[in-house]
């Protein structure tokens, strides 16, 4: 088991190969008779051999024992009396080790669903890393579903409408049983003034809509008409919430002739059914979870 060691010391592609190899000298633990062994990281290793040559005292009562003891060593006094610690193994140099995990040889478990992450828990870990970094991605469409917020929007827009002016906008529909009428005075109480409808001449004063004539059933209305610019941040996001709040967490910009140019949606909904997603939970990445 004499591995080849590494002779450079020098900067370049020697001390490179260096910080990618556990370097164990002298192993002389147990049946191992001072034995020198390069193992490579980020690489799947297997140590074979006969019975008795040694391949434990190696692996288990070196590598390992040596990853624990050093591991532990970087708790406080008051923790490290909780933790099992190992025997410091019979080795004269271990450089670059890591922190392991062993699982030993003997089957303690009784169930055909335990891995090695039930039984080391890291899956407890991942499921929390994977509900941070996890994506979104519409089934009616494939495309990827982010959810904004009004700060979002904002940097968004002034990468890639910066200068420009820009109408921001929510959509009105109107139920059943209420009128266009019931709908649009209250509007005008409110401060609002414009819309948009669908034609040649889109942006309509409410007071001038001739609401027999709207079409379908909702109804943009303009709640701010900005040019987009960095001196416009504050004022782009308050009109961005107050916009998100009445349209149902929905946004829509327009172009200064009343041209669709970006939608935006607070929370992860679908673009195309307006199917509302829940934020990825751990629990949604665990095994027990349909």
């Amino acid at each position: 088991m004499q591995g080849k060691p590494l002779r450079s010391n020098k900067r370049g592609m020697g001390s490179r190969k260096l910080a990618h190899t556990i370097r164990l000298r002298g192993v002389s633990q147990n049946n191992l008779k001072d034995i020198d062994v390069d193992i490579p990281l980020g690489k799947l290793v297997v140590v074979t051999g006969l019975s008795g040559t040694g391949k434990s005292s190696l692996v288990f009562e070196t590598l390992h024992a040596e990853g624990q003891r050093r591991y532990v060593e970087t708790f406080s006094p008051y923790i490290r009396q909780f933790l099992e610690m190992l025997q410091r193994p019979e080795v004269k140099s271990v450089e670059n080790i890591r922190p392991s995990i062993a699982i030993q040889q003997t089957n303690t478990v009784k169930t055909s669903r335990s891995t090695v992450g039930t039984m080391t828990e890291l899956c407890d870990f991942f499921k929390v890393w994977f509900s941070h970094t996890s994506s979104l991605y519409d089934p009616a469409t494939g495309k990827k579903i982010e959810a904004d917020t009004p700060q979002s929007i904002w940097k968004k827009m002034l990468k890639t409408h910066r200068d420009k002016r820009c109408l921001l906008a929510f959509k009105i529909h109107k139920p059943e049983k209420l009128s266009w009428k019931e709908i649009v005075d209250p509007l005008m109480r409110q401060g609002y003034t414009r819309a948009l409808l669908t034609g040649k001449d889109p942006i309509k004063r409410l007071d001038d809509i001739n609401l027999s004539t709207i079409q379908g059933d909702a109804l943009y209305v303009i709640q701010d008409r900005i040019e987009i610019g960095p001196r416009q941040k504050t004022r782009f996001i308050e009109s961005a919430t107050t916009a998100l709040h009445f349209g149902s967490k929905e946004l829509f910009i327009f172009s200064e002739i009343g041209k669709l140019i970006e939608h935006f949606t607070e929370g992860l909904v679908s673009s195309k059914t307006g199917q509302l997603f829940k934020p990825a939970q751990p629990n949604l990445f665990s095994f027990n979870s349909p």
